[in-house]
């Protein structure tokens, strides 16, 4: 709406003053996540009992910890929020010519489609045993998935032609090798997938899966601004993504957004985003990192992501071979609880190698 606004402004030949401001990305960026962390700051407590009113209630099975019970009841879908507030903010202060952006919302709007139809079918079965089934979840996320994948190595991909499918690693100046396009396409449908399940699966605690992925926002929206800026992608050694520094207007509002939901979903929590938040949120993160071609980052950055659906994985795939439990509970963050550590310690403790985590991989904006 801004740039609609500006673009007027220019047309007519009108003196825009501080309109002048909206040319700046940075500028928008701010004001995209203040703008989505006052709405839920305002509008959280009415949807929250909405939610509530409308049955969207938690059955307490989708969290092992010691005290599910007092979980039990508590209002679920809170995700939507969250898709609201970011599309709000988005609507107001981002360009939407920007192809990156509309990827990146297009992926964040689907993926949260498909949470909220999981919430829904638990919610009217009163039970998390009967959401979508997995087959169907999976089905479902591969028909984004796959034309996604076909997409970016096709000539409407945003992405320069020759960033496309070029492999490149964290700490490396230069491509480490290009793999075929179809087999790269293969590579990114089990990533995409992959880190879509990963923030999914982490998300089992109050206010764990907001915290790691505001750090993988922060750090992205970096590395957004960087690469569609022509001064500092040339300076750091990155090449030139034109428009994708609409990324970073992306990220801020995904950002405010959580910031505000954290003051409902903090220990203990007012409201749970459900599979409406997790799925969208696993979605645009899988995106960014395509679009920014730093998918390769995101096992450091993402790592507390990473850890979650590891542990999971030996827990079902190793463990079952071995005919014993690998961790008392999986993922493993549901380990540490049913050993007795407070829900509030695990989760802030997370936070902390979250950070960690993401200033080692900010690192690699000079150290290659």
């Amino acid at each position: 709406m801004s740039i609609i606004i500006l673009h007027l402004l220019k047309q007519y030949g009108i003196s825009y003053g501080y309109f002048r401001l909206f040319e700046y990305l940075t500028f928008r960026t701010m004001l995209a996540a203040i703008t989505a962390l006052l709405f839920v700051m305002i509008f959280g407590h009415p949807v929250i009992v909405a939610l509530y009113r409308r049955r969207f209630r938690d059955t307490g099975g989708d969290y092992a910890s010691l005290d599910a019970s007092s979980k039990r009841g508590t209002p679920t879908g809170g995700g939507l929020l969250i898709i609201l507030a970011a599309m709000l903010a988005l609507l107001l202060w981002g360009d939407w010519n920007s192809a990156y952006l509309l990827v990146a919302v297009a992926a964040f709007l689907y993926f949260g489609l498909v949470g909220y139809l999981d919430d829904l079918q638990k919610v009217r079965f009163k039970s998390s045993l009967f959401g979508l089934g997995q087959m169907a979840k999976t089905f479902m996320q591969l028909l984004f998935i796959v034309p996604f994948a076909l997409f970016f190595i096709s000539s409407w991909n945003p992405v320069p032609a020759a960033w496309r499918t070029p492999v490149l690693l964290p700490f490396f100046k230069n491509a480490v090798f290009e793999p075929a396009p179809l087999l790269f396409a293969a590579f990114i449908v089990f990533a995409y997938f992959s880190i879509v399940n990963a923030v999914n699966i982490t998300d089992g605690l109050d206010g764990l899966v907001s915290g790691p992925s505001i750090m993988t926002l922060s750090l992205y929206g970096i590395f957004s601004y960087i690469l569609g800026n022509t001064v500092l992608s040339s300076y750091l050694l990155f090449p030139y993504f034109p428009g994708c520094g609409e990324l970073t207007v992306f990220c801020g509002a995904l950002i405010g957004a959580l910031l505000g939901f954290l003051w409902y979903n903090t220990y203990p929590a007012e409201v749970f985003m459900g599979d409406t938040g997790s799925l969208a949120l696993g979605g645009s993160l899988a995106a960014l990192a395509f679009l920014t071609r730093q998918e390769m980052l995101f096992p450091i950055v993402g790592g507390v992501f990473v850890a979650m659906i590891g542990s999971s994985l030996l827990q079902e795939k190793v463990g079952m071979r071995l005919g014993r439990r690998i961790f008392l509970r999986a993922p493993i963050h549901h380990s540490l609880t049913h050993k007795g550590v407070a829900e509030p310690k695990v989760v802030t403790r997370l936070w902390i190698i979250s950070i960690l985590l993401t200033i080692l991989a900010a690192l690699s904006l000079k150290l290659r």
